[in-house]
């Protein structure tokens, strides 16, 4: 019995450092993007392997955790970070979502691309896996997980975002562009007039 505990314990311990390598190898591939820029077409694929919805935009993201999000086909929603606080605009319904910046990283691995603070990686686990890097909440197992695949010069090419279901949603990205020079106010949010306010901070 000693013997089985002992080969236990000695595989999770390899199992971690495994972990710990390639959060540590994900980190070094991130750690001169201060930011980046490009086009997206999002492909959203069900558990069954079916196509049921796409998409296209324009993201840009800066460290740490700013965020500007243009979706442009099919609706026009827009998602805004400064780092604090988190604007999700849907003109089609005329509503904007506010939320705290530090929550949707905790609810998101998505947003680790934007930081390279350990306190928010933390609560992540990495995994090198097909060609790429999962990134996986360490205590909520239904929240979606993020996968990531780096090209030879660390420029992103493409991330998934998989959730739990088993539905996943795949982001091919174009025109990448490795820290350009941002305004400022492209990472802040002016609320139209008119627009119904759904604080959750």
């Amino acid at each position: 019995m000693k013997k089985l505990l002992s080969i236990s314990f000695a595989a999770l311990l390899s199992a971690q450092a495994f972990a710990n390598d390639a959060a540590n190898e994900l980190r070094t591939h991130l750690a001169d993007l201060k930011g980046f820029q490009a086009q997206f077409k999002q492909t959203v694929i069900d558990a069954d392997g079916v196509s049921i919805h796409e998409a296209e935009g324009k993201l840009s993201l800066a460290r740490p955790a700013k965020l500007n999000w243009q979706q442009v086909m099919p609706e026009q929603d827009m998602i805004v970070s400064d780092g604090s606080t988190i604007w999700y605009y849907s003109p089609f319904v005329e509503q904007v979502t506010i939320m705290d910046a530090s929550e949707a990283i905790n609810q998101s691995p998505f947003i680790l691309l934007a930081d390279d603070r350990s306190e928010s990686w933390q609560n992540y686990q990495v995994e090198k896996q097909q060609q790429g890097f999962l990134v996986k909440s360490k205590d909520d197992p239904l929240q979606a997980a993020f996968w990531v695949k780096l090209n030879a010069d660390n420029s992103i090419s493409r991330f998934d975002i998989i959730e739990s279901t088993g539905q996943r949603s795949q982001f091919d990205l174009q025109g990448f562009k490795a820290n350009p020079s941002f305004s400022e106010k492209l990472f802040k949010f002016e609320i139209p007039k008119n627009t119904m306010i759904d604080d959750q901070r």
